[in-house]
């Protein structure tokens, strides 16, 4: 398809579009309307209001091929509150998971987004139990948060996302956090929601950008993307990227960034920006001459009008990556919501077409935190995002089920949550995708709003086979985020990049799973790392069936 670029400025008035995420900050919210007619959102405005489920309905214990082990795992409680929240806590809840400590097995941030601070658990290899005085203590309600070696030292520190801003607290080393926003010079005041981490600019070094939905807009770009300058010293350089505002159904205009994602999409060595944008405003934004710009390529094509959360991978196996988005589908009003986008990157350029219709992932209800997962190890990646959201006049978002779309091998999808027993209608918000107990299986850990996590085991027993990869890269980018890695075997090639902060509000370990299907060798493991040099590495004989690290020519963790 010949798709013109969409020529948009950081200030530019876009379309008004019928429903949004929420709100649009620093003003009254915004009455969504149904196909322009001015009216309020739902499916005839008589209905009785679905209820929603009880506190701990969405961790009652349930076998399948995905069984809910939340209880069995500690995570199982109610969370105190008064049942008030604002406009952007509703939106909030995140989970952050990565080994913070060493100690070879992982932690758990359960950020609620409204009724009480976050937590932190440590999994001892049969639950997760809380720990106390761990330093992390945000001076504000947050949203989310993330596990991210910030300064280099080899220890991941930790970046809470508030509606009040963001919070820095440095890792100690001794399994502890003390505050560093001072040291770290991030100074962010407006609400944060999801962030990304990348080494955009080649230096060896993360840098970070943050998303501000409906926070409006001050003056010029600020507050999105800070440039590490060494040492975990940062510098807002956020005019290099030409963030899109647009305006909210009832014309309000600011920016409405939900999830950013740093990802190479033109396959030339620096970390490129995907950004899943409400109001029609998501963004493909290029990397250019450096980092010192990016460059708005985004075209007709992408067309969601509601994107909240994201997800990036190989999915059709070319050797290039695609973007998933998540919006709105409401199956009982007129144009209000034409659902989840595909968008197929379809000149390993970054020229995406849109392909949801072809590959049947348009139906997701009111989507949030997604993931690419290969869930049955078939070697072809499946897609799984939760829902929900609460408003006056639309009871239908109230009880939203997840989905989980399988990948048919053939590019095409088939939803199949409820036949594998991923059976989920809370107020789901982030999503992690990630083997918990390193049995070989991805598991998915959903984040509710105001409420304990649900946790779903992968129970599959299909005789397929997997090889899961760490990276250990250069001080700077310990698990070389930002790596491309290729595994061969007999049916052929694939391709993941390691990616941190990839999806709404939440972030897993940067352990990479590959699904082999019946394919009992691998040829060879191809790693492109990240940062300066364009090093690459080589690894033949692997065995099948088990973790591998695999270090930086240079050395490495």
């Amino acid at each position: 398809m010949n798709a013109l670029p969409r020529v948009v400025s950081s200030i530019a008035l876009l379309a008004v579009v019928s429903c949004g995420g929420g709100g649009g900050g620093g003003g009254p919210a915004p009455t969504p309307t149904t196909g322009g007619t001015g009216g309020t959102g739902g499916s005839g405005g008589d209905e009785t209001v679905t209820e929603e489920p009880g506190s701990l309905d969405h961790c009652q214990p349930r076998s399948g091929v995905f069984s809910n082990v939340t209880d069995a795992l500690g995570l199982c409680y109610e969370v105190p509150g008064d049942d008030t929240a604002t406009e952007i806590e509703e939106l909030g809840g995140g989970l952050a998971l990565a080994d913070f400590d060493q100690d070879g097995r992982l932690d758990l941030y359960v950020a609620y987004g409204q009724q009480k601070i976050g937590e932190l658990f440590g999994f001892d290899g049969t639950r997760f139990n809380k720990r106390e005085s761990s330093g992390i203590l945000p001076s504000s309600m947050d949203i989310a948060g993330y596990f991210v070696d910030v300064d280099g030292d080899g220890f991941k520190d930790f970046v809470s996302a508030q509606e009040a801003g963001v919070e820095v607290f440095m890792n100690d080393g001794n399994g502890r956090f003390v505050p560093g926003g001072d040291a770290t010079n991030i100074d962010n005041e407006r609400a944060t929601f999801s962030m990304a981490a990348g080494d955009y600019d080649l230096d060896g070094d993360l840098d970070l950008f943050f998303a501000h939905w409906g926070t409006g807009y001050i003056g010029g770009q600020q507050e999105y993307l800070w440039e590490n300058k060494g040492a975990g010293r940062f510098l807002d350089v956020s005019y290099r990227v030409p963030v899109a505002s647009s305006f909210s159904g009832n014309m309000l205009e600011s920016e409405y960034s939900f999830t950013p994602i740093f990802a190479d999409f033109d396959d030339d060595g620096d970390p490129d920006l995907l950004m899943a944008n409400d109001f029609e405003s998501s963004q493909v934004l290029m990397n250019a001459f450096g980092g010192d710009l990016f460059l708005d390529l985004t075209s007709d094509e992408i067309s969601d009008e509601n994107g909240m959360g994201s997800a990036v991978t190989d999915y059709d196996r070319d050797g290039d990556l695609d973007w998933f988005v998540t919006s709105i589908w409401d199956p009982d009003v007129e144009n209000n919501g034409s659902g989840n986008r595909l968008y197929q990157n379809a000149d390993g350029f970054g020229g995406f077409v849109d392909v949801t219709e072809e590959a049947g992932v348009r139906e997701g209800h009111w989507g949030w935190g997604a993931c690419f997962a290969d869930f049955d190890n078939d070697g072809h990646m499946d897609i799984f995002h939760t829902n929900g959201h609460r408003e006056q006049g639309r009871p239908q978002f109230r009880t939203d089920p997840s989905v989980l779309f399988m990948s048919n091998g053939d590019g095409t999808f088939t939803e199949r949550a409820t036949e594998l027993g991923v059976v989920h209608t809370d107020q789901g918000r982030g999503v992690v995708c990630a083997d918990y107990n390193d049995d070989g299986w991805v598991d998915i850990f959903i984040a509710n709003n105001g409420k304990s996590p649900t946790v779903f085991r992968n129970d599959h027993d299909n005789g397929n086979h997997y090889i899961a990869i760490d990276l250990a890269g250069l001080d700077g980018n310990p698990e070389a985020i930002g790596a491309k890695v290729r595994v061969t075997s007999a049916s052929g090639t694939q391709f993941q990049e390691v990616q941190l902060g990839n999806g709404y509000l939440s972030h897993g370990p940067a352990t990479l799973y590959f699904g082999l299907g019946e394919d009992d060798h691998i040829t060879a493991v191809d790693v492109v790392w990240p940062g300066p040099g364009g090093h690459a590495t080589r690894v033949e004989g692997l065995s099948i069936d088990r973790k591998v690290s695999i270090r930086h020519p240079l050395g490495g963790g």
